[in-house]
């Protein structure tokens, strides 16, 4: 398994379904003409899962999915994503060599994804005024993030004990100390180069998932232009998020295991609505946020931006569903409030598919 192989598959290739766009444009008109805050500049799109599993033709619909906006710690995803696929290649690499020892193994990984790592490694980055040259030929830190696997288990190569605990922290408990480990234990060049090659990121345009910040401010930033901010470090375009968490419903990001590893955490992560008093989608009702990511942050306004990607079932019809929404702008308005128009929005894509 190469640690760079081009492009993944798009799970929203085809184009998006007419009854759920036609709906969430209504209602999101309706909203805004009543007055409703949060709609106007709101990004989301809701992606159907349950039938087109594995597929490239998934039925969506979006409202300003493209937007690269300013998403605070919901781009953790990528930190977890990437080192998982480092995880893999990793043990692949390992395998395919036969190697059994820790000191053989970090010694092929770098000799091997080193140079690869090299070339890989965006312009953004190479050609950043902003970092040091030592933040531009950074390498991973195998050591930190990986070592040899426990006899009898899944992988000959697997995570460290305080890679482990890293994923915890920012996943699970949505901390910023997991991510700077995570971060820093990977390098930029890698960690930004594998999300271009993979084809979740757009070199030409700078538009995709975008992760060129520590969480801690030890490491200086890259940042791209965005719409909801000045600039980010941490941002993406709600489209590229879905997708890569339509591939994480479908097994198909990084691999079954690896999937099922990333989709244990998320599912132990706080949600947004669920954390919001009193719920908006409350226990025992028709949709439930299975899995998710949050990310809540200040503008350099000031204003508090909310944004999560989610896997939602439908308890009453036993579909499930793929969600993102970012731009967020709470504004002085409560948690809830802010939310409220956005359940509002997405359960109208839900019920028309």
């Amino acid at each position: 398994m190469p640690l760079f192989s081009g492009p993944v598959d798009d799970p929203l290739a085809f184009n998006n379904n007419a009854p759920m766009q036609d709906a969430l444009d209504a209602t999101r008109q309706q909203l805004s003409n009543d007055g409703t805050p949060t709609v106007d500049n709101l990004a989301v799109i809701v992606v159907a899962l349950t039938g087109f599993e594995g597929g490239l033709n998934h039925p969506w619909a979006a409202i300003r999915d493209q937007d690269e906006c300013y998403s605070a710690s919901l781009i953790k995803i990528a930190a977890m994503y990437t080192a998982f696929d480092l995880r893999a290649s990793a043990d692949q690499l390992a395998i395919d060599q036969g190697l059994t020892t820790w000191p053989t193994i970090e010694a092929a990984l770098q000799a091997t994804f080193d140079p690869d790592i090299a070339t890989h490694t965006p312009s953004l980055i190479n050609a950043s005024t902003d970092l040091r040259d030592e933040d531009k030929d950074r390498r991973p830190d195998y050591s930190a993030v990986l070592q040899l696997g426990a006899p009898g288990g899944d992988f000959t190569v697997d995570f460290t004990p305080g890679q482990v605990s890293a994923f915890e922290n920012m996943m699970v408990q949505q901390h910023d100390q997991g991510a700077t480990t995570t971060i820093h234990g990977l390098g930029y060049p890698y960690l930004d180069g594998k999300i271009a090659d993979d084809g979740f990121f757009d070199s030409t345009s700078s538009e995709g998932l975008w992760l060129a910040g520590d969480y801690a401010g030890i490491w200086p930033a890259a940042r791209i232009s965005c719409v909801n901010d000045v600039d980010t470090a941490q941002g993406t375009t709600a489209r590229q998020l879905a997708r890569l968490l339509t591939l994480l419903a479908d097994d198909k990001l990084v691999g079954p295991l690896s999937s099922k590893g990333m989709k244990e955490r998320m599912a132990r992560a706080g949600k947004l609505f669920q954390s919001t008093t009193p719920p908006i989608w409350p226990a025992g009702g028709q949709f439930v946020a299975t899995h998710g990511k949050v990310g809540i942050g200040s503008l350099k306004s000031g204003q508090t931006v909310l944004s999560e990607g989610i896997l939602v079932s439908d308890t009453v019809r036993s579909r499930s569903f793929a969600v993102v929404y970012q731009n967020v702008i709470q504004d002085g308005l409560t948690r809830r409030q802010a939310l409220v128009p956005v359940a509002t929005l997405i359960e109208a894509a839900l019920n028309a598919f």
